[in-house]
């Protein structure tokens, strides 16, 4: 008997059952625009499948194996996944309105464009996963594994990350202000042009995250493990951080105006050419702190440890630095018209060959007639 020939539609069948199905995968076949939809797929084989413009809502996939599985345009619209293997899958223009994927295996899988609202992550392993432009609005995503992925571009209003744990997970250009992320954990993370802006975050751990060029306006950080973080570039304006841990945290070219770090654990934390206008450092630790041409003009630094704290070529105009311990501090060549420093005899004063020599611009010879 002459068997079917896969290149020509006309002496092929739409599979009827999962064993249909996972034949027709076996034999190498790409399934389009087909209709699978309200099926008991359950522990299906589909490895290395290739499936374009194919409606699976409504299936049921339970245990399906999905290995490298290729999915265009597919739609899974309240499909169930339970506990189904998609490890290095891709999904690319797809539709998991409402899908279940609880305890399912997507390790290093590449979801492209995915439109998955109401979406059910919760205990899936999401290890060196990417998620790129998708819709993952009111996600739930407790106890999923959260490691090395990426979410880049993606909406998550109403995502439920509570109580999650991210390890070194990327969340680039992401608004997170409707994200719920109380009680989460983010270490290594990073946070990349991401809006956190008037969040309550009060006590939270990022250490080692990156929040360059993050938009925290008015965010609630009090008491937070901040350790290491990189907020370079970062719009911390009003930022309220009292009494958090920010130990060698860098805020290169921040925006700090009016931020309250009362009380913060700041030491050897580098702000150079930060906008510390206004803010509130009274009682901070900045032990060995580099602030080299910061604006701290009319900050408090009352009863702050700066002992070595290097202020070189900073303004300090209107600050006050009362009860400060200041010793060995470094004020070379700050601007400190108006400043309250009680404590300058213990400080180190500008340095003139220094000055000099950061005054020195090249002598133009005339020009030639």
């Amino acid at each position: 008997m002459t068997s079917l020939r896969m290149d020509d539609p006309t002496q092929w069948r739409p599979p009827a059952d999962a064993d249909e199905l996972a034949r027709q995968v076996h034999e190498g076949r790409e399934l389009r625009k087909l209709d699978l939809s309200q099926r008991d797929l359950r522990g299906v084989k589909l490895g290395g499948a290739i499936f374009h413009e194919v409606d699976f809502s409504g299936s049921t996939l339970d245990g399906a194996d999905l290995r490298e599985a290729c999915l265009t345009e597919c739609r899974l619209d309240g499909a169930s996944l339970v506990g189904a293997n998609l490890h290095q899958a891709v999904l690319s223009k797809c539709s998991l309105v409402g899908a279940s994927l609880r305890g399912a295996t997507l390790t290093g899988a590449k979801v492209h464009e995915l439109v998955a609202t109401e979406i059910d992550l919760g205990d899936a392993d999401l290890r060196v996963s990417s998620f790129v432009k998708c819709r993952l609005d009111r996600a739930r995503l407790g106890g999923a594994k959260l490691v090395r992925c990426a979410f880049l571009e993606c909406e998550l209003s109403g995502a439920d990350l509570r109580s999650c744990r991210l390890d070194s997970v990327t969340l680039l250009a992401t608004d997170l202000r409707a994200t719920l992320i109380e009680d989460a954990e983010f270490e290594r993370c990073t946070l990349i042009k991401a809006t956190l802006a008037g969040m309550r975050l009060a006590g939270m751990r990022f250490p080692f995250t990156q929040f360059t060029d993050a938009a925290l306006e008015g965010c609630d950080l009090s008491g937070a493990d901040l350790r290491n973080c990189n907020f370079k570039g970062a719009k911390l304006a009003k930022l309220k951080a009292g009494r958090a841990r920010l130990t060698n945290a860098l805020f290169v070219e921040a925006d700090l105006r009016g931020a309250d770090l009362q009380g913060a654990e700041l030491t050897q934390a580098i702000f150079v050419d930060a906008q510390l206008e206004r803010t509130q450092c009274a009682g901070a630790t900045m032990y060995q702190c580099i602030l080299h041409r910061a604006n701290c003009r009319e900050a408090t630094f009352r009863g702050a440890d700066l002992v070595y704290a290097d202020f070189s070529q900073a303004i300090v105009a209107g600050a006050d630095f009362t009860g400060a311990s200041m010793f060995r501090a470094n004020l070379h060549a700050v601007a400190d018209e108006g400043a309250k420093i009680p404590n300058r005899a213990v400080t180190l004063g500008t340095d003139p060959e220094l000055a000099a020599a950061q005054g020195w611009r090249p002598t133009m010879p005339p020009p030639k007639e």
